[in-house]
């Protein structure tokens, strides 16, 4: 009876295996350089500066975009990829059900993080915006998925989600900067969970 219930432990506990996040197929965190980018797919983006100033660049972050390209067989479309003293340490793009199913099959299902709801748009409050996450862990490495469903501040309708792969090391060394197609909305509200 004890080996039973022994097994038992060790197989609940097996089930609930470590995320193997490392990246985003082949752009990995910390080992990804932009010469390795397929240049006919990424194009570099404008010069990041500090935060609050339009004159001193972050001349350490370079980030590149692509409108679309193949990760692990999947198009996915506005990928941005940012560089620290050239290593890939963010990863972003659009959170596409086609996405969805690719990533939950590798990593499983993320840690449900709280509902934030937000009255945005001016002229109609009760016209609200939630968002909430999921996220996953590994080492350094965490994975952000931001769902946003509601209203925006143009009380427009919106249903996104977007999705995050950073260092956390690499994230805190350049926070002092402004990243270059990054969402400012979605940097706030991820400010916020940091709290």
């Amino acid at each position: 009876m004890k080996y039973v219930l022994i097994a038992l432990l060790l197989v609940s506990h097996l089930g609930k295996a470590q995320s193997n996040l490392t990246g985003l197929g082949r752009y990995v965190i910390g080992v990804t350089t932009p010469d390795s980018l397929n240049s006919a797919d990424f194009n570099e983006q404008d010069e990041s500066y500090v935060k609050g100033t339009l004159t001193l660049v972050c001349s350490h972050i370079r980030s590149f975009s692509a409108r679309k390209t193949k990760v692990a067989g999947i198009e996915v479309a506005n990928l941005v990829l940012y560089f620290y003293d050239n290593t890939l340490f963010r990863i972003s793009c659009p959170y596409s059900n086609t996405l969805k199913m690719s990533f939950l099959a590798q990593h499983g299902p993320g840690l449900l993080k709280p509902e934030t709801v937000l009255r945005l748009c001016p002229r109609e409050p009760d016209k609200l915006l939630s968002m909430w996450s999921e996220a996953w862990q590994n080492g350094d490495i965490t994975a952000l998925v931001v769902h946003r469903k509601g209203y925006t501040a143009d009380c427009e309708p919106e249903e996104s989600a977007s999705l995050i792969i950073a260092s956390q090391k690499f994230t805190a060394l350049s926070s002092e900067c402004e990243l270059r197609g990054s969402d400012p909305f979605l940097d706030e509200y991820l400010s916020t969970l940091k709290n």
